[in-house]
């Protein structure tokens, strides 16, 4: 890992350095402090009566630009997470080489999801040990879009506008939005 970061900084445009992970966002608003003055009046934290479906990220995360791209989905299976991978090539044509670093994740060792990363020579894959998120950059992302957005969040009875919110956040990441 170490080695693909450093020579990710030192060939910048020319090798990229990649983390990928998944992420769950909740229709439900997760639990968070809820300032207010001193006094009688404070805000409540609302839930729906309603199912608490989810949505799936897939993201990227780019080492060096930070530059992020995510696809949203109902579920994350290894036909889709295949169908992400397959587009990496093309998100960096002039890339010599592509450092995709990721965790273990049973799917991430789908035979689809293998010859989607095969069919594309550039890609050389850097496992993470398992249970070790803290060495995956984009959990940080996701921590920060959850505190941003799901926690208390006041779209529970409104699940797409609920889901553009969350995208909304990680387009306002993207160079030139």
């Amino acid at each position: 890992l170490e080695q693909a970061l450093l020579a990710t900084a030192t060939n910048p445009g020319k090798v990229i350095a990649l983390f990928t992970d998944e992420a769950s966002f909740y229709r439900q608003p997760s639990q968070a402090w809820l300032w207010a003055s001193m006094g009688r009046h404070q805000p409540k934290l609302r839930y729906s009566h309603r199912a608490n479906p989810l949505m799936r990220v897939v993201g990227l995360l780019d080492a060096v630009t930070a530059q992020v791209q995510v696809w949203d989905f109902p579920c994350v299976s290894a036909d889709r997470l295949a169908r992400c991978f397959r587009q990496i090539g093309s998100l960096y044509p002039n890339a010599q080489h592509i450092y995709l670093i990721r965790d273990n994740w049973p799917v991430h060792f789908h035979p689809k999801v293998q010859a989607a990363l095969a069919a594309e020579p550039r890609i050389q894959v850097i496992p993470l040990p398992t249970y070790a998120p803290w060495l995956n950059n984009i959990e940080k992302l996701w921590r920060w879009v959850k505190h941003k957005v799901s926690h208390a969040h006041p779209w529970c009875d409104d699940f797409r506008l609920f889901q553009q919110q969350v995208l909304a956040e990680f387009q306002a990441l993207v160079p030139g939005a």
